[in-house]
């Protein structure tokens, strides 16, 4: 199979020629940016889209065979084919912004990672632009009610602000450095099978940016329940990878993966004092979404792992419930899951001695896997 070639090599000669006349003959956009600041805004794009749109054949479908792409852009594509539905990803550190047969993007919470896919060069700049420029988070729910909804930034800024630089290591607000940055992504764009695939990578420190977003909060919620800042927010980075619209494949809900009918109905409960089942819309609000989690670590606390004295323990023991239930933890202590027996092997072992049996013979994998990247996390948030 062929590898995938730079843009220039799979296109029509007619429309190699036009965009030699646009970048000349390096490639490089030959762009007068301030002379275009005086003219219509996106003139540039929208003479460059007519010809992509013009001249580029429009695939039924996105190509599917991921084999030659970069090894992250390839993992990404497949571990999205494999694990989405009609409503997106079911990976809940990865946003399908946009997904349909022809168009595909991509966020990446967990890598830093954005992939734009489409079938022609004017939909591919566009795609491009909207996820850098877009100042709602991606979500399922409409701009017309995100403002309701505490999703509409109050600063203006685009929701990917500071987690994405341009080429002059910049982040990007307007749309003039969307669209030179769109121009400068389309030198590294690859063409398979007619579709065109641009790479856009996070900054390094994207999730530092990230979580920066949700530290009022998170100390509020702190505060009210009496759970440590730094879990709150190596929780959240553990679920979701700060994606406030994360759903799993068991329809755990944003930044701290809320189940609605289990945690969120629990907290309503026994700490809003009512019944009552939280909607996909209510959890997906970020600061709903932490006072939820972080309400139902304080229920784990207080009510399910009530027995267990040592605070660091009960952190412990509150990490690898929230992953895998109070239920897997008694019956990793105790053969037949009774709880006073497992809670009295807790409180007989030190605080090392009950951190080796978590991330050692709990009988979850996973949530031995849980408690090493919670606790691993935990230190770098001991100042919010």
């Amino acid at each position: 199979m062929s590898k995938p070639q730079p843009v220039e090599r799979n296109l029509p000669i007619g429309l190699v020629c036009g965009l030699r006349t646009l970048t000349g003959r390096s490639g490089t956009p030959r762009l007068n940016f301030a002379a275009r600041e005086s003219s219509w805004p996106g003139a540039w794009a929208r003479r460059l889209a007519f010809l992509g749109l013009m001249l580029i054949p429009v695939l039924p479908g996105i190509a599917a065979d991921y084999r030659d792409y970069p090894d992250d852009v390839r993992l990404l594509l497949e571990e999205y084919a494999g694990a989405s539905d009609q409503r997106g990803s079911l990976i809940p550190s990865v946003y399908a912004f946009r997904s349909s047969q022809t168009e595909r993007v991509l966020i990446d919470f967990d890598r830093g990672l954005i992939v734009v896919s489409a079938p022609s060069i004017g939909l591919l700049l566009k795609d491009i632009q909207d996820v850098l420029l877009t100042q709602i988070d991606p979500g399922v729910i409409d701009a017309g009610t995100a403002n309701d909804l505490g999703l509409q930034g109050k600063s203006g800024k685009p929701f990917l602000y500071g987690q994405v630089h341009d080429h002059n290591g910049q982040p990007i607000d307007t749309q003039q450095k969307a669209e030179a940055f769109a121009f400068h992504l389309f030198d590294t764009a690859l063409s398979q099978r007619g579709d065109f695939t641009v790479r856009i990578p996070m900054i390094r420190q994207h999730k530092s940016v990230a979580g920066n977003k949700y530290e009022q909060w998170v100390r509020a919620a702190s505060t009210k329940h009496r759970i440590r800042s730094s879990l709150i927010m190596a929780i959240m980075e553990t679920e979701s990878s700060f994606n406030p619209m994360a759903r799993s494949r068991s329809n755990a809900l944003g930044l701290m993966q809320i189940k609605a009918n289990t945690a969120g109905r629990d907290y309503f409960s026994l700490i809003a004092g009512y019944k009552h089942t939280p909607t996909s819309a209510y959890l997906y609000n970020p600061q709903n979404n932490i006072e939820v989690g972080t309400g139902y670590l304080a229920i784990l606390a207080d009510r399910y792992l009530r027995g267990i004295y040592h605070p660091l323990k009960l952190e412990y023991a509150m990490i690898s419930s929230y992953n895998g239930g109070a239920g897997n933890l008694w019956k990793s202590l105790d053969p037949a899951g009774n709880k006073q027996r497992a809670v009295d092997r807790v409180n007989k072992m030190t605080p090392e001695e009950f951190y080796w049996f978590l991330t050692n013979r709990h009988n979850r994998e996973e949530t031995r896997n849980y408690v090493k990247k919670v606790t691993s996390r935990m230190p770098k948030y001991t100042n919010i």
